[in-house]
């Protein structure tokens, strides 16, 4: 009976040659597969990204169209490999020069056939894949007039002011309006444009910043001749200023005689440091109205008629004055 040969991986690994003549089996074995394989058909599907351009003149785009698309091809393996990051990498030009456009209500609308961008993408690798499908339906464009209107901008900042200070004026911006190039369908209820929202915090002094334009309303199609806007929040520190201002005395009865104790009273108001000198006696109005005099009861309230805006927290010392009533002769 012959005697059986059994060779252990543990004895190719122990002699060269025969470590060798195993190697060179098993690359040939794999370069063989590899030739088969990659000389067979496949389908795959590939993520193209898409380029619009030549958009109708004078018009802007309403809806989002997507920015990939997916497309079904079919190749040998090794066209597959060869041409797949073609596809990928390299952006696809579609050109809407030819896009049939109809008007339905409002708006003008037209549709893009995926047919016509199959057949680009096919031009495009001369044959060497086959595009089987565009995965998606004709993609739609829905267009407005676009036009120029000048709209104010409006800041929107969040911030708090202790105790003590005071916002001269609202959040103020530098340019305070843009002109937006757009849809009209959009810009023609437009009041005003906003800025993106910022939190300042607490402020005890001054602040300038500068605020991004928000597109959420406008949309990313529209057209701006700058994005960002200054924001000035003026903060100035208050502090008392007093006056002592005389009432006058209305609605007396030219048969009597009225004299007021006090006969002046005491305005004190909060004011801004940089208006201090501006407010003036002449800027408040004090009254003392004799119909609302009460029998038995000589003394009457005193109203605060008119004050500048730039007095803040006014308050009057006393409030009320009592009467002394004489009757002319």
């Amino acid at each position: 009976m012959a005697r059986e040969s059994f060779l252990s991986v543990k004895d190719i690994f122990q002699d060269r040659r025969k470590l060798t003549v195993f190697i060179m089996c098993l690359s040939l074995s794999i370069f063989m597969w590899l030739l088969i394989s990659l000389g067979k058909q496949y389908n795959s599907t590939l993520v193209v990204p898409v380029q619009y351009v030549n958009f109708p003149e004078n018009k802007t785009l309403l809806n989002d169209v997507p920015q990939e698309l997916g497309i079904n091809v079919s190749g040998t393996g090794y066209d597959l490999l060869q041409y797949a990051d073609e596809l990928i990498d390299d952006t696809l030009i579609v050109n809407l020069d030819h896009l049939n456009i109809a008007i339905m209500g409002g708006y003008q609308r037209g549709s893009l056939n995926p047919l016509e961008i199959s057949k680009d993408l096919q031009d495009r690798l001369q044959g060497m894949l086959a595009i089987n499908a565009v995965l998606t339906d004709s993609i739609r464009f829905v267009f407005d007039l676009k036009v120029a209107r000048v709209i104010p901008i409006k800041p929107v900042v969040d911030f708090k002011v202790p105790s003590g200070f005071v916002t001269i004026d609202s959040a103020i911006a530098t340019p305070s309006d843009v002109e937006i190039f757009g849809a009209l369908s959009i810009l023609e209820d437009l009041e005003f444009l906003e800025t993106s929202p910022l939190n300042l915090g607490q402020l005890e002094k001054t602040a300038a910043v500068r605020v991004a334009l928000s597109r959420s309303v406008i949309g990313q199609d529209a057209e701006l001749p700058f994005d960002s806007v200054d924001v000035l929040v003026d903060i100035e520190r208050l502090t008392e200023k007093r006056l002592m201002i005389k009432p006058e005395v209305v609605n007396l009865p030219d048969s009597i005689d009225l004299l007021t104790f006090p006969n002046t009273i005491e305005v004190i108001s909060q004011v801004p440091l940089r208006h201090y000198d501006d407010v003036l006696e002449k800027d408040f109005k004090l009254v003392v109205d004799y119909t609302k005099l009460q029998k038995g009861y000589p003394v009457l309230p005193v109203d605060l008629l008119e004050w500048t805006s730039k007095a803040i927290k006014v308050s009057l010392q006393p409030n009320e004055v009592e009467l002394v009533i004489s009757r002319k002769e």
